[in-house]
């Protein structure tokens, strides 16, 4: 009768049920604690855990103004350049002009936004 792990009663085609495979002769593959670029080198004494700056909140609101006013500028900018033709057309001195206190508004959000900035800084030092 045929090998009892063959359910199905065939041959083996290949003749390899029941042969015996060498050893591996290297160790498996896998994730070992000493590979290169996983874990630091122990140094042999007690490394302290690095300490996190704290968020610089009068940079962050600096850096905010500065982006304020550049994109009040660059919308500014976007609508000189806009032109509905040449005959019936809104004027480039109308789009300059008409702008203006939207440009100013941005630009006054900006410097509060700076003025907030310098004011955390200078209470950041006197702490």
């Amino acid at each position: 009768m045929s090998d009892p792990q063959d359910p199905y009663g065939q041959q083996d085609p290949y003749g390899q049920q029941g042969q015996q495979y060498p050893q591996q002769q290297y160790p498996q593959q896998g994730y070992q604690y000493g590979q290169q670029g996983y874990q630091q080198p122990y140094s042999g004494g007690y490394e302290a855990p690095k300490v996190r700056r704290p968020l610089d909140l009068a940079r962050l609101v600096t850096i905010g103004g500065w982006v304020v006013i550049g994109l009040y500028t660059l919308q500014f900018l976007y609508v000189l350049t806009q032109d509905d033709g040449f005959n019936g057309g809104t004027k480039f001195a109308d789009r300059f002009f008409g702008d203006m206190p939207t440009l100013g508004q941005g630009i006054f959000y900006g410097a509060v936004l700076l003025a907030v900035g310098v004011w955390l800084g200078r209470q950041r030092g006197a702490d």
